[in-house]
């Protein structure tokens, strides 16, 4: 019976194969009893055969009976048991439970390879299961390793006509699809093909998932002729061996659908949509993965339709299922991981914003979605990452510390080895030492995430109507994006999506949210760079009014007709946008936006909920720490410079001179706080930095950096006899981490001596720093608030890493900045801050009278700080030096408000006017 059941199974035929497989398990049952190794070998077949033909519920109660049956007769160690791992890792990962699949997975490809040794056909199984498990979340990368890895195995143990061959190659196929590398995946995806036909029966359901794949790649580029014919014969052997409520069936009548939408057969298009739809529901539930597919095809679909309403109704559901997935996906994995499974999402987020603007301009209900999605999935990847070292910090558990600890470790020694390079290591070693710590890095930010557990509880859907609640009276937000049309006819290059465009939405504390278009983003973000150039040149007869003007007449012009009256404007920006200070830009009437407006900069809409509760308090004083002795170090120098494998960054190779000035801003600002720590010289460590514990205040005044990425040194790539391992390919590619191309300078930073205090703090480290608490960081440093700018989840550098430790508000430098200047600004800020303003709001006063003092009204002088985060004013005893009350006048912002919003102090601003002006010092750059 079983040998005759797994002909049938070899077959594809499972209706057939499973009362064979029923009957032999009750006749081992009564001779073996029920807890025999052939018992459970039964038990798992079986499980398979119900997998195979959709009914999960049932395999998973086989899967785990055999598991524990394997695990009691044989221990938890062996390579049986790995398979019963395998095979359930298989089942929840076609249920859309990538936590559970991943887990199981890896568990089994570690049995595997431990007691099998890196080549057995069982290793390569393991191997396809999790690099299929790794593309359904987007970590392509992972994936195709593992991918070529299995295909390797099983092209030498089992010869290249061997079905798990032609597996091997489907599985690569279907990512470089997922990759939209269509050539690849049609050169494999034919060789599969060719394989199963031979080596299978004609109507197996391998060759049927073979011809599907083959099919949708023709489609792709257009040829529906050959594509139509290849889905039919699919379906027919689907439809002979399988259930008619298989998802399978259910996957080719989506690709089908695809094709005739391609073709504008709407009517065959919407039935087979709809067919699709039903059967995942029914089959894999309602919150799955594939039906969410669905559910985006059919908006698509009404698009195409003019079904307008539908259209947006049917693209909210899906929405929320994809929502409601990534919660449970980003719970767990890497930083690295978090950010590849959102990247699966961006497609569908630019649906829902096409849909509005495109084709649904005058719909309430699609502006809403549009803005709603924003709302939900910028920064969703750094929020999930601060959210997780939040919880653990504010952990009982000691295991908890412990594992921040040793995180953090971790990002201290990826830092020194990135800042020493391999000096007189080979060339081999460093990158074993790299690999090393970047595999230990996603695996400690992993168990992070799994821990926090009391973090994914508190989650909750971001609704628009609590994003409005959130907004103050008297202000707006302002959420730009960037986003790709959607075209209702593909072309065989970039399919259904257009070139890049932004659009900006405006929301008010009350009424419907507005919107409008930016245009394609090329200009924009062109009209960007230039302003950026300008201001940051410091030949101050450079006028950079025209390039301001030319940015804010394609950004801000638009944006000002939906602003009306109100002058407090949130910002939450998208790519390089990020990098503009909009306070330097000018509008029609030739004034700068800092006179008419007052900016508070965000991440996302979103944040503004997270600033309604401050869920920790601080818990140390102040710390200052300025003017660090570079030179003060026992350690011996930093290399040679023309050493192989090192980056020829000013990191390494420039020796830096003291800041002598900042002593007396950081004496000056100690005032304000009178408990405040003020470390200077040799005593201004980067662990002094690294071992505070939620500060009320870090103010660091020192030398900050941003550094361009440089392509990895030949030397380290190509050693004879030792060609670099994937995982080391991908540890010297994380040597261009932009967390690891900035950072400030600190104590020893001119020797780099050994050990986790170089004297380098970078963004990475900053990272793993506690301040979860601290209501400030002022980074009176250059180009501190650069970093890799992307779309969707902010600035990769400093800024990014001071919001994952926890701080509430960051003021940072877009370029380098004056030494003298920035201490007149900074003492002046902290000055206003004393006077009540907010954190926002005092940095625009002092911009203020910086502009209308001759000798300070470039922009470059006074527009290179933003104050990012948390706007509020600081709430804390602040004690000002000066006595005497501030009086309220009429300047910039007209709005009077409570709480630390917009308001403004005549007095305050003469007086202010005439400290900058006696205070002209020598320019000194803080590079």
């Amino acid at each position: 019976m079983t040998a005759e059941a797994d002909a049938r199974k070899a077959q594809g035929r499972y209706e057939g194969a499973i009362p064979l497989l029923k009957r032999a398990l009750a006749l081992y049952e009564n001779v073996l009893g029920t807890n025999h190794p052939t018992v459970a070998k039964a038990l798992s077949n079986l499980g398979v055969l119900h997998r195979e033909r959709g009914d999960y519920a049932q395999a998973e109660r086989l899967h785990r009976r055999a598991l524990a049956m394997r695990e009691k007769a044989l221990g938890p160690d062996h390579p049986v048991v790995a398979s019963s791992l395998n095979d359930l890792s298989v089942l929840y990962r076609t249920k859309g439970d990538y936590a559970r699949a991943e887990s199981l997975a890896e568990r089994a490809l570690a049995l595997r390879e431990k007691a099998l040794g890196p080549d057995h056909p069982d290793v390569a199984q393991s191997l396809a299961t999790l690099a299929v498990l790794c593309g359904d979340k987007g970590d392509y990368a992972r994936s195709e390793s593992l991918h070529q890895r299995a295909l390797a195995i099983r092209e030498e143990a089992l010869g290249g006509g061997h079905p798990d061959v032609a597996l091997s190659l489907n599985d690569l196929a279907a990512l470089y699809r997922a990759k939209r590398d269509y050539a690849q995946a049609e050169l494999l995806s034919e060789r599969a093909l060719a394989i199963q036909e031979k080596a299978l029966p004609p109507d197996h359901p391998a060759v049927a998932l073979a011809l599907n794949n083959v099919a949708v790649l023709y489609g792709k580029r257009g040829d529906y002729a050959r594509a139509e014919p290849m889905h039919q014969r699919a379906l027919a052997i689907q439809r002979k061996v399988l259930a008619p409520d298989h998802p399978d069936i259910a996957q080719t009548f989506h690709f089908l659908a695809s094709l005739y939408l391609d073709k504008g057969d709407y009517a065959r298009a919407e039935g087979l949509s709809e067919r699709a739809l039903a059967i995942r529901k029914k089959a894999l539930g309602p919150s799955h993965p594939d039906v969410a597919q669905s559910l985006s095809h059919l908006a698509a679909l009404h698009i195409a339709q003019s079904r307008i309403d539908e259209a947006v109704a049917t693209a909210g559901l899906a929405t929320d299922i994809q929502d409601r997935n990534a919660a449970a996906v980003l719970a767990t994995g890497s930083e690295d991981q978090k950010r590849s499974y959102m990247s699966t999402l961006v497609d569908q987020t630019h649906l829902a914003i096409a849909l509005h603007i495109q084709h649904a301009p005058a719909t309430l209900d699609a502006a809403r979605l549009a803005l709603t999605v924003l709302f939900r999935r910028k920064g969703r990847v750094l929020d999930a990452m601060t959210g997780n070292f939040a919880s653990l910090r504010l952990s009982r558990d000691p295991g908890d510390g412990a594992l921040i600890a040793r995180l953090t470790s971790v990002y201290s020694q990826l830092a020194a080895e990135v800042s020493r390079g391999p000096q007189n290591a080979p060339p081999a070693q460093y990158r074993e030492r790299l690999a090393a710590l970047e595999q230990q890095r996603e695996a400690l930010e992993a168990e992070v995430g799994k821990r926090s557990a009391s973090f994914r509880a508190e989650q909750k859907p971001v609704l628009l109507p609590d994003v409005q609640a959130a907004i103050p009276e008297g202000a707006a937000l302002v959420e730009i994006a960037q986003y790709r049309p959607y075209h209702l006819r593909p072309d065989t290059r970039s399919g259904h999506w257009g070139a890049p465009r932004y659009v900006a939405y405006v929301l008010g504390p009350g009424g419907d949210p507005a919107f409008t278009d930016l245009g394609e983003a090329a200009p924009l973000e062109a009209a960007v760079d230039a302003l950026r150039r300008a201001l940051a040149d410091h030949d101050l007869t450079h006028d950079p009014r025209p390039a301001a003007r030319d940015l804010d007449r394609l950004l801000m012009d638009p944006v000002r007709e939906l602003l009306g009256d109100t002058r407090w404007v949130f910002l939450s920006l998208d790519g390089p946008l990020h990098l503009v200070p909009f306070g330097a830009l000018v509008d029609e009437e030739g004034q700068y936006l800092v006179e008419r407006y007052l900016f508070s900069y965000l991440t996302t809409g979103r944040d503004l909920l997270r600033f309604e509760d401050r869920e920790a308090a601080s818990r140390e004083p102040p710390l200052i720490l300025a003017n660090p002795a570079f030179d003060e170090s026992s350690a011996p120098p930093a290399p040679d410079a023309t050493h192989r494998g090192v980056r020829s960054i000013d990191m390494v190779t420039q020796r830096l001179l003291p800041l002598q000035g900042t002593t007396a801003e950081a004496r000056t600002i100690a005032e304000f706080f009178p408990e405040s720590r003020v470390l200077l010289g040799a005593h201004a460590t980067e662990e002094a930095v690294k071992a505070v514990q939620g500060p009320l205040l870090l103010h660091l005044a020192t030398h900050g950096f941003f550094l361009p990425a440089q392509p990895v040194p030949a030397a380290l790539l190509t050693t004879p006899g030792h060609n670099p391992t994937l995982a080391e390919l991908a540890a010297l590619r994380q040597r261009e981490n932009p967390l690891l191309r900035s950072g400030i300078a600190l104590a020893g930073f001119n020797r780099r001596r050994s050990g986790s205090d170089d004297g380098v703090l970078t963004a990475l480290e900053t990272a793993g720093i506690d301040l979860h608490g601290t209501r400030l960081v002022v980074l009176s440093t250059c180009e501190s608030g650069l970093g890799e700018a992307t779309s969707g989840e902010g600035v990769y550098g400093l800024r990014r890493a001071l919001t994952m430790a926890g701080s509430e508000t960051q003021v940072m430098s877009l370029w380098q900045v004056d030494s003298g200047r920035t201490r007149e600004l900074m003492q002046a800020y902290y000055q206003r801050l004393a006077g009540g303003a907010g954190r926002s709001q005092a940095m625009r006063d002092v911009q203020l009278a910086m502009r209308a003092d001759p000798s300070t009204a470039h922009p470059n002088l006074w527009a290179s700080f933003i104050v990012s985060g948390d706007w509020r004013r600081m709430e804390t005893q602040v004690r000002s030096p000066e006595a005497g009350k501030v009086a309220k006048g009429a300047r910039g912002c007209a709005c009077e408000q409570t709480g630390g919003e917009p308001h403004a102090h005549g007095a305050w601003l003469a007086a202010l006017l005439g400290f900058l002006v006696a205070a002209r010092r020598r320019r000194s750059p803080r590079a």
